[in-house]
């Protein structure tokens, strides 16, 4: 489990664990038989938190593929560091 999907589940339990403790038995049959539009919008808002669930997740995989390429362009560039050059650049008359 990445960081954002880490993130998002600790949410998801929080909300979760609120739903528990407020939560009556019937209460969600009878909210919706007095707001019928309270159950489609609860309906949409939980398709629209799957979704960005998954986004979250599929981030989750951008952020390795990024911080594994970060780490390959330090590796890259450490390599300057490594070059001496004291003596100068060579030139091509001291080659020939």
């Amino acid at each position: 489990m990445g960081i954002l999907e880490t993130l998002a589940r600790s949410d998801l339990d929080t909300m979760l664990e609120q739903i528990g403790r407020d939560y009556h038995p019937g209460a969600l049959d009878a909210l919706t038989v007095a707001d019928p539009a309270w159950r489609a919008e609860l309906e949409r808002t939980e398709r629209d938190v799957g979704s960005l669930y998954d986004a979250l997740r599929e981030a989750d995989v951008t952020l390795i593929r990024w911080r594994r390429a970060l780490t390959d362009l330090t590796r890259l560039w450490a390599r300057v560091g490594e070059i001496d050059v004291r003596s100068g650049p060579v030139s091509l008359s001291e080659v020939a």
